[in-house]
């Protein structure tokens, strides 16, 4: 097993066992892109100083430059990425828009964006490498691809936020669009704490909710219009994370802590409705 597939083992075993059948060539190229986003998500989190960040984000520049002018990569992902995605003919932009959205809340943490400033982040961050997997797994026209990576993406990333948004926060992270903070009667020039401990945050979050609540179910439809065996693995995730968001919308957006669990018996059950392309919850 190679480096990048222990670390999606580790991380998200399911999607390990979900691409077990794909061709090798597949396998290396999704474990390759889920270890890119690891790795820009690990920086922005990580306690490294601002200037260390910048300057990280700053070399992956000129590694996308080493990557698609054929030059020798210098980092370890940028060679696997040479060597397992390049075949699949993802265009530069790709991975320029990936570093961009991902330098939107690094070395400086995104906070209160537009929403058109959110969107932008979300199409980097989460848009961008949904779609990218799908092109190397699923079948799916194109049209049908860029849409179901929009959906996918936004959907997944908005309940991530939604999940951590007591993390987030506290380490000066508001993803929230500051339209929805205001509409919650959150006013303008508060600490990131002052955020967390208003009184209207469940307002605020409950309204982001319903795009991500949209995006799911547009996401469902257009997979049952387009049965493919071979988008399992974005599949599980899907469902996945529409398993976590159906628990804080039971639970109610004023609940914060504890973040959302899924027991073992729930995950394996989501890998299953994967398997055969059922709906999640």
């Amino acid at each position: 097993m190679s480096s990048i597939g222990r670390i999606v083992r580790k991380n998200h075993s399911a999607v390990f066992w979900c691409t077990r059948h794909y061709p090798k060539a597949k396998r290396e190229a999704v474990y390759t892109l889920y270890a890119l986003v690891k790795h820009f998500d690990d920086l922005s989190a990580s306690a490294l100083p601002e200037k260390d960040k910048a300057e990280i984000l700053e070399a992956w520049k000129r590694e996308i430059v080493n990557i698609y002018d054929k030059k020798v990569p210098e980092t370890g992902i940028g060679r696997r990425i040479y060597k397992n995605c390049m075949r699949f003919k993802f265009p530069r932009e790709c991975l320029e828009t990936v570093l961009a959205g991902f330098a939107m809340d690094c070395p400086h943490p995104l906070f209160r964006p537009s929403v058109a400033k959110f969107e932008e982040y979300c199409r980097g961050v989460a848009e961008m490498p949904s779609y990218m997997i799908l092109k190397v797994i699923a079948e799916f026209d194109e049209e049908t691809t860029v849409s179901l990576g929009r959906l996918i993406g936004r959907a997944v990333e908005i309940t991530n936020i939604l999940k951590n948004v007591k993390e987030d926060i506290a380490g000066g992270h508001v993803y929230i669009p500051d339209e929805y903070l205001r509409a919650a009667e959150i006013e303008e020039g508060l600490s990131a704490k002052e955020i967390l401990t208003h009184k209207n945050l469940y307002v605020a979050r409950q309204k982001f909710a319903e795009v991500a609540r949209r995006s799911y179910a547009e996401a469902y439809r257009l997979l049952e219009e387009n049965n493919n065996r071979n988008s399992k693995p974005i599949v599980y995730m899907l469902n996945l994370y529409h398993a976590y968001f159906e628990l804080m919308d039971r639970r109610g957006w004023e609940i914060i802590s504890p973040k959302p669990e899924l027991k073992f018996c729930d995950r394996c059950r989501l890998v299953f409705r994967a398997l055969f392309n059922k709906k999640g919850n």
